[in-house]
């Protein structure tokens, strides 16, 4: 299996998340990772979001990369090995594939249309340019519903901690979302 490094987005000033994900990598053993600061927007959270995650694939496109792995820093892997498991489970043929969703109805061959959640997802190179056309100001995840094949896997490998929300101003615990998944236990 090929090495992957794993692109994080990180606030610097939330030192509770960099623990946490810290611990992340440590027991999932993920060697390879790569931290960017995080696009704070005070009026406008959404669009600070999408600005952050389109750097990376901005940097992916430039750099001629096929695909890059991209989570948030309140990243939750759902078991030891969930790491390991995603990237053998990553499809051949997706636009993104997710490592788990808080948030859409998740069809037979695994493909979700209309989600929400991207804790964990690998973007391929052939949606890129999709990707960095999505206009900032609402949450880029509603803006792709319908616009390429999203891949689930399956069970679920990551969640999101529970916390403050640097987007909502406020203490979210999407559990009670996730828990009607099948989430990978190892």
């Amino acid at each position: 299996m090929a090495m992957i490094t794993l692109n994080i987005l990180h606030l610097s000033h939330r030192k509770d998340r960099f623990a946490l994900f810290m611990d992340e990598l440590r027991i999932q053993q993920i060697p390879f990772r790569r931290i960017w600061e995080g696009i704070a927007d005070p009026e406008c959270p959404a669009r600070g979001i999408l600005k952050a995650h389109q750097q990376i694939v901005r940097f992916a496109s430039q750099e001629g990369l096929k695909q890059i792995t991209i989570a948030e820093d309140d990243l939750k892997f759902t078991a030891k090995g969930a790491w390991r498991y995603y990237l053998q489970k990553m499809p051949d043929d997706f636009d993104l594939y997710l490592g788990g969703i808080i948030w859409g109805n998740i069809m037979p061959d695994q493909t979700v249309h209309d989600f929400s959640g991207t804790t964990l997802y690998t973007i391929s190179e052939k949606f890129y340019n999709a990707f960095l056309d999505l206009v900032p100001g609402t949450d880029f995840d509603r803006q792709l519903a319908g616009k390429g094949r999203f891949v689930v896997c399956d069970p679920m490998t990551a969640v999101q901690h529970a916390g403050f929300s640097d987007n909502s101003k406020r203490v979210i615990d999407f559990s009670k979302y996730t828990d009607r998944y099948q989430l990978y236990n190892g």
